[in-house]
C-alpha cells in the first residue's frame, strides 16, 4: 500500500511498503520544437545552478491537448505564434520513477521578430539552429537536457 508524501497542483509523490518513491504527474507536460524554414529555435534556461540549452517546455493546464500546450509554452516563453501543429510522439522521463504524460510537438513559426523572453521563468536567451549545428551541439555535450533529447530523436525518426 502506498502512503502519500507529497502532492501539489503538478505531483502526487507516495512511498510504498518497500520504500519505493513514486512520482505521479497531474496534467502532462509538452515540449514543443519551434521550426523556422530549416532551423530551429531553442532556449538558454537557468535551471538551478545551471543554464541548460533546450526546447521549450512546460506543464500541460488541466484539460489542455499536447498541441494546444506546446503552443501555449511557446507564447509564454518567447511571445512567438505557432502554425501546423503536429504532435510527434510520446516520450517518458524516467518511467521507473515516474508516471507522467508528456509529448513532443514540432510547430511552424513564421519568423523570429517579436521574441520576448520569460525571464520570470528562467529563459535568458534564444538560439536559432539549423539541425547539423543541432547535432554538434549534442555531440559536444551542449545539450543535456533529456526532454530536448527525446524530442529531437522523435523528430528525427518522423524525417527519417
Amino acid at each position: 500500500m502506498a502512503k502519500t508524501v507529497h502532492e501539489n497542483q503538478y505531483f502526487t509523490v507516495t512511498l510504498n511498503d518497500k520504500g519505493y518513491l513514486r512520482i505521479y504527474q497531474k496534467t502532462g507536460g509538452a515540449v514543443v520544437i519551434p521550426t523556422v524554414g530549416d532551423s530551429y529555435i531553442l532556449i538558454e534556461h537557468q535551471r538551478g545552478d545551471e543554464v541548460l540549452l533546450e526546447f521549450p517546455r512546460g506543464f500541460l493546464e488541466q484539460g489542455e491537448s499536447h498541441a494546444v500546450g506546446g503552443l501555449r509554452e511557446l507564447k509564454e516563453e518567447l511571445n512567438l505564434d505557432g502554425v501546423a501543429v503536429q504532435v510527434l510522439g510520446e516520450l517518458r522521463t524516467d518511467s521507473g520513477l515516474i508516471q507522467d504524460n508528456i509529448a513532443a510537438v514540432q510547430c511552424t513559426v513564421t519568423g523570429t521578430h517579436g521574441i520576448t523572453l520569460q525571464h520570470s521563468e528562467g529563459v535568458l536567451s534564444w538560439r536559432l539552429m539549423p539541425l547539423p549545428a543541432l547535432m554538434r551541439a549534442v555531440k559536444a555535450g551542449e545539450i543535456k537536457d533529456n526532454f530536448t533529447l527525446a524530442a529531437l530523436m522523435l523528430l528525427l525518426a518522423q524525417n527519417a
